[in-house]
């Protein structure tokens, strides 16, 4: 089985290099695509043309949701059971894990975080553009973390934005907890919801608990040891003999 990891697509924005992806990758009925997040379909809470496109692949396709993703539509849609992860069917061949569950495919566990926290809020909508729902809420980004954390081992991470020390080391940027303004922007509190680098620093720090990390988010590609940021690359695992090869 075959597994493409894709990130950031924005809609119809990028959705010409995913099919530069599948040209290169030659994916059969049984592979996946996983998407590590800003899928943006129904971006307007209807049906439009990106959600069309994924909807009409021969394909799986797992998404881990970013912060570019319309909350509530996803929340709309039927929950159900798919590769022994619970999320919600969008159509299709598409399914969102929800924050912690643990999806198998191809004989490999695929751990997913999703979420992301959206530094241009001061241009974005609550409730049009902008969703509460982009970062997790302290209980459950600690409860998607037990479930991971329990395991001794899980070969593939899934995240939307990147560990926080990663990130501050292989960007050479600081990632910073979300800014006052953001929370008086969002009508929340501060401290009720978690900036995902900050909660994957926990994991990331014990790395004999996975095996491949793959996010987005940042529109860069970039590497080091078992992570991988996604923008232009895509990355193509064999899941028989192990086997990854870089695309785009």
């Amino acid at each position: 089985m075959k597994l493409l990891f894709v990130g950031d697509t924005h809609g119809t924005k990028h959705l010409a290099k995913v099919e530069g992806f599948l040209a290169q990758a030659r994916l059969g009925p049984r592979d996946a695509i996983i998407h590590c997040g800003d899928i943006g379909i129904a971006w307007l809470g209807e049906e439009d043309e990106a959600l069309r496109y994924w909807r009409g692949l021969p394909y799986k396709v797992l998404v881990c949701l970013g912060n570019h993703e319309n909350y509530r539509w996803v929340s709309g849609q039927p929950l159900a059971r798919r590769f022994g992860a619970l999320g919600h069917d969008l159509g299709g061949r598409v399914f969102a894990p929800r924050p912690g569950q643990i999806a198998s495919l191809g004989g490999k566990s695929l751990w997913f975080f999703p979420g992301g926290y959206s530094i241009d809020f001061y241009f974005r909508t609550p409730g049009r553009n902008l969703f509460v729902e982009e970062l997790l809420s302290e209980a459950d980004a600690r409860h998607a973390m037990d479930r991971v954390l329990k395991r001794a081992h899980t070969d593939f991470i899934v995240s939307h934005d990147g560990p926080r020390a990663f990130v501050t080391q292989a960007f050479g940027f600081p990632i910073a907890q979300p800014h006052a303004q953001y929370w008086q922007h969002t009508g929340q509190a501060p401290g009720i919801r978690a900036h995902p680098g900050f909660a994957l620093d926990e994991l990331y720090n014990q790395p004999e608990r996975f095996g491949q990390w793959y996010f987005g988010h940042h529109h860069q590609d970039v590497a080091q040891g078992k992570l991988r940021c996604l923008w232009n690359q895509a990355a193509l695992v064999d899941t028989r003999s192990g086997e990854t090869v870089l695309l785009g």
